[in-house]
């Protein structure tokens, strides 16, 4: 019983994060120097987006009034993070950049990495917010 709860619990984190966490590592537009570039296909995002709760709704056999629920928590969670992932991808290329240079110092690099961390947990909790709020719309079966 516990495990069937587990594995519920840890498919319902998985299909929450997984829309937000596929944008995140999607390739960046070819050509940006990724320095003012708008680095998340919005579209991209939202095919994702469709096709991971899609998945997940059928799965869980989910009404049509928690899938409205839900695609309206997922769909403003997107939103509302899309800042923090934008400058999570800049802050992630300019590590790139500074790994790279010969004049970067090991204090410039680790400056970075703790940003880039920071913006990170950042995402991940306003991940977690949002499976939190999804776990109040779904039944205790789902």
């Amino acid at each position: 019983m516990r495990s069937q709860l587990t594995k519920k619990a840890l498919a319902l984190c998985l299909a929450v994060a997984a829309p937000i966490g596929i944008c995140l590592t999607q390739a960046s537009y070819a050509g940006n120097d990724g320095s003012s570039a708008t680095l998340i296909d919005k579209e991209f995002e939202a095919a994702m987006r469709k096709f991971v709760t899609k998945r997940f709704y059928n799965r869980i056999d989910a009404t049509d009034e928690q899938r409205a629920k839900l695609d309206n928590l997922f769909s403003g969670a997107m939103d509302e993070t899309r800042p923090a992932r934008e400058q999570f991808r800049h802050s992630l290329l300019d590590l790139s950049a500074l790994m790279a240079s010969d004049e970067a110092t090991d204090d410039q690099i680790t400056e970075k990495v703790h940003e880039v961390r920071a913006l990170k947990e950042k995402i991940m909790d306003q991940r977690l917010s949002t499976a939190l709020k999804a776990r109040k719309i779904l039944t205790h079966e789902q």
